[in-house]
């Protein structure tokens, strides 16, 4: 069904004047068949007009003109980058579910790791003994003990960090319930009783808390732009004429990269099972270089240094989100 111009919008009411409404910018032409249908699923999907291959293919290639193109006003030709960011993000959670990561916890593994350094431990704690009646011995014959006190030492902390260690992965410290009957034992493992149950219950199922991680991760994964805006203020606080605005376009359309570089990665591996995925990873240090120096208009050298900036403040923030996953893992 074609609207004619004088007639009404189907959608606002204005009048048309052309074949999409000039208040609206719906299109006079209504379709309602089944072939219309799946043209329109192709073209949101796709965006056969080049949108998003157009966004994707200069991401790639040249992401400092990307970048520098947006901020300067250029929001129709490309794809605004939070519409890729969670496109992107969207490919790689699906590549995820259907092919897994890299790498995976087994529970019988870190119990069996736990149980052998607890017996390290152990074996540690009789060489402390044997100082300890070493030491007697030479305080009865009114002997220097100095030597003896600073190995009994070394060998005390050695203790503490193995049973830490051991209780962290399932094993270690341990004490009987107050029923006395000592049929159910509470792990002790920061000494506050709440946080020591949610703690065991991860140790004890690491597999769902790596699950719960991966679901949060989902989630929260625009927690990365918020958590590296702060960063990006600082490092370019030298810079004169950037806004946040442009920080934000820049770490949003970085970490779409990312996200499809991770993406391909899985594919990489999982799907095509062929070797040194993780040489890929390189791809993103020299994919950093060239989009700050492109964005910020930065020499060799300076852009050079930036991105040797920008890796250690990444790594920074990742360490961040995964330590905040970790918690939300255990606490819920």
């Amino acid at each position: 069904m074609h609207g004619n111009v004088g007639e009404n919008c189907l959608n606002c009411g204005a009048t048309l004047v052309g074949h999409y409404c000039h208040d609206c910018g719906q299109s006079s032409h209504i379709h309602r068949t089944l072939g219309a249908w799946w043209h329109d699923f192709s073209h949101g999907v796709l965006h056969i007009e080049g949108q998003v291959w157009r966004t994707i293919a200069m991401l790639v290639t040249r992401p400092g003109e990307l970048t520098r193109r947006y901020i300067a006003g250029e929001r129709r030709r490309f794809l605004s980058p939070l519409a890729l960011y969670l496109f992107s993000v969207f490919l790689l959670y699906v590549a995820y579910s259907i092919f897994g990561g890299f790498g995976s916890i087994n529970a019988s593994d870190a119990r069996e790791a736990a149980t052998e350094i607890h017996a390290e431990a152990v074996k540690t704690q009789g060489q402390i003994a044997a100082l300890d009646r070493q030491r007697s011995s030479i305080l009865a014959d009114k002997g220097d003990v100095a030597a003896v006190d600073q190995e009994r030492a070394r060998l005390a902390e050695r203790y503490r960090q193995l049973e830490l260690t051991s209780t962290a992965l399932g094993g270690g410290a341990t004490k009987a319930s107050a029923s006395g009957d000592g049929e159910h034992e509470e792990r002790v493992i920061t000494g506050w009783k709440s946080l020591d149950e949610k703690l065991a219950h991860a140790i004890r199922d690491p597999e769902f808390l790596l699950f719960k991680m991966e679901a949060n991760g989902y989630k929260f994964s625009w927690a990365l732009i918020l958590l590296s805006m702060p960063f990006m203020g600082l490092v370019f606080i030298w810079k004169r004429g950037v806004a946040m605005f442009d920080h934000a376009v820049f770490v949003t359309y970085s970490l779409s990269f990312v996200s499809l570089l991770l993406a391909m990665m899985i594919l990489w591996a999982k799907l095509a099972h062929l070797p040194g995925e993780a040489f890929l990873l390189l791809a993103f240090p020299v994919h950093l270089f060239f989009q700050t120096r492109g964005a910020y208009g930065l020499g060799w050298l300076s852009g050079l240094v930036m991105t040797i900036i920008l890796c250690v403040m990444a790594e920074l923030v990742l360490l961040l989100w995964v330590i905040g996953l970790l918690a939300l893992g255990i606490a819920h």
